[in-house]
């Protein structure tokens, strides 16, 4: 299988899984609220021609003023969901520990999420995320606002706590029972929770560490072409003329098209040892040098429908990092390759955390982007990035919650250490050619949705940008020139770089 088909593939099951992952609807007895959580165990344009810059992080410091809020939220139902409604208020938040066994939690700053066997649920078990947030002093005396859903079965509970000198003060809970009326399965329930107690109480001022990072636009980029692809049916649209991945000459083009349209590197996908994207890398490394362009890679992580074995990982890491790492065109920060891992969810944390342990026990290490906008995986990368955007219904609110919470995340984490925001533009998309797809969509409208995601991005004050893609042909979400765009992309890629690099 070509690493093009294992990768439809892997994303054709991911997107079955999660159209699988309806939750049932059923009903019994309840316990009360656990008192406390179990602790988590965690952890302007283009560059000079012949110089390959080597990103440094010169992290600053911004003394913030905030309160340390503790927010406990658990359920007894096989499926629940928590929305802040005014993550405005927050300037990061924390996963500190988990209840139970939730089957695929998730803990982003505007939604959490709880789910657990049907069987579970009957019996009573509870499950729940215990999360800290950093308040932006301004908050006090106003409200946050909350809606929780949940399946018919049993309740789910809401504890929000005032944490100060290492002291839990309860502002108030909530516990949500039972079915609501014409609630069409979901039982939502809106509160809110006053923080005027707050306008009597100093808020804490701490040092947010700041990474400092260079501004860095990067393209994700697929080497994965042989001629006889351009003929395929499944393409919605194609190069102006056909080309092999592996010709020198082709990347040396695509090399010199992106940095004059203001792009600074490409993360080429890289699927393992002896693939074709690896010997491919080869190549594009030596024409990165030459031309004064960055490479970084894009860490194939599904294979046969699911993640791949935590020992393959650890070993295609470190070769990754033996091999490429001191290769003088591979992107650097303070001495660390970068590896942008994608997919990141398909393995859970803990595996990713021992995976990373693994590789660094050897010597070795990276500097490592995971994937999605779930805050809990700053326990475990350096920083955030998402590959397709166009999903997200409130893309701009999304965006910006998720560049602060990533940008202040230092206020909450013990280490101090400062995480890296790369925020995601996007074109378009379109795999409704493609076998076994959903056949979903993003319409370009003429440029105007790429002009859309780049002020999303913008706004959010990213310390890098990812444009999806350079050259995905089979998804439709391209900015190389192509037979029916020409170089458009091209062109408002190199406006909005413009932009971004002279602020």
């Amino acid at each position: 299988m070509t690493p093009r088909v294992a990768r439809l593939a892997s994303i054709a099951f991911m997107t079955l899984a999660c159209a699988a992952a309806a939750c049932g609807r059923v009903s019994t007895a309840e316990p009360t609220l656990a008192a406390s959580l179990v602790p988590a165990t965690a952890t302007t344009a283009s560059l000079p021609t012949e110089t390959v810059p080597a990103p440094t992080a010169a992290p600053t410091g911004e003394d913030v003023l905030h309160y340390h809020l503790r927010l406990e939220y658990s359920t007894t139902s096989d499926w629940s969901t928590l929305e802040l409604l005014t993550p405005e208020h927050v300037l990061t938040m924390r996963l500190v520990g988990t209840l139970g066994d939730p089957a695929n939690p998730s803990a982003g700053l505007a939604m959490m999420s709880l789910n657990q066997p049907l069987a579970d649920s009957k019996a009573g078990k509870r499950v729940g995320l215990t999360v800290d947030y950093a308040l932006d002093s301004a908050a006090a005396g106003s409200s946050l606002r909350f809606r929780v859903r949940k399946g018919d079965i049993n309740s789910s509970a809401v504890r929000l706590s005032l944490i100060t000198q290492g002291e839990a003060t309860l502002i108030k809970e909530v516990n949500h029972k039972g079915v609501v009326a014409n609630s069409h399965g979901e039982n939502a329930l809106e509160f809110d929770i006053t923080l005027a107690q707050l306008g009597g109480i100093a808020p804490e001022e701490s040092a947010a560490s700041l990474g400092g990072y260079p501004h860095l636009l990067w393209a994700f980029y697929y080497p994965w072409y042989a001629r006889s692809d351009w003929s395929s049916a499944q393409l919605a649209d194609r190069p102006p003329e056909p080309y092999d991945s592996a010709s020198r000459a082709t990347i040396e083009r695509h090399v010199r098209q992106a940095k004059q349209a203001g792009i600074d590197g490409f993360i080429s996908s890289w699927w393992g040892p002896g693939s074709d994207t690896d010997r491919n890398l080869t190549t594009l490394l030596d024409v990165a040098q030459d031309e004064g362009f960055l490479i970084s890679i894009y860490f194939e992580t599904l294979a046969d429908g699911g993640a791949r074995p935590a020992s393959e990982m650890v070993r295609w890491l470190s070769y990754a990092i033996d091999t490429y790492g001191d290769h003088p065109a591979f992107s650097r920060i303070d001495g660390k390759p970068v590896v942008v891992l994608w997919a990141t969810g398909a393995a859970p944390l803990d595996e990713w955390r021992d995976v990373l342990v693994q590789v660094r026990a050897t010597g070795r290490d990276a500097f490592f982007l995971g994937m999605g906008y779930d805050l809990s995986n700053l326990a475990v990368f350096d920083g955030l990035h998402e590959y397709g955007v166009f999903t997200y219904k409130n893309l701009e609110q999304v965006v910006a919650d998720t560049g602060r919470s990533t940008r202040y995340y230092s206020l909450l984490d013990e280490g101090g250490v400062p995480k890296l925001w790369a925020a995601t533009v996007q074109p378009g998309y379109d795999d409704r050619l493609i076998p076994g797809r959903e056949g979903l969509v993003q319409e370009r409208d003429d440029g105007a949705y790429y002009r859309r995601t780049w002020e999303a991005a913008l706004a959010s004050a990213p310390d890098w940008i990812f444009i999806t893609t350079w050259n995905e042909w089979w998804e439709t979400t391209h900015i190389e020139p192509s037979r029916a765009f020409g170089e458009l992309y091209l062109d408002l890629t190199r406006e909005y770089a413009a932009k971004w690099k002279s602020e």
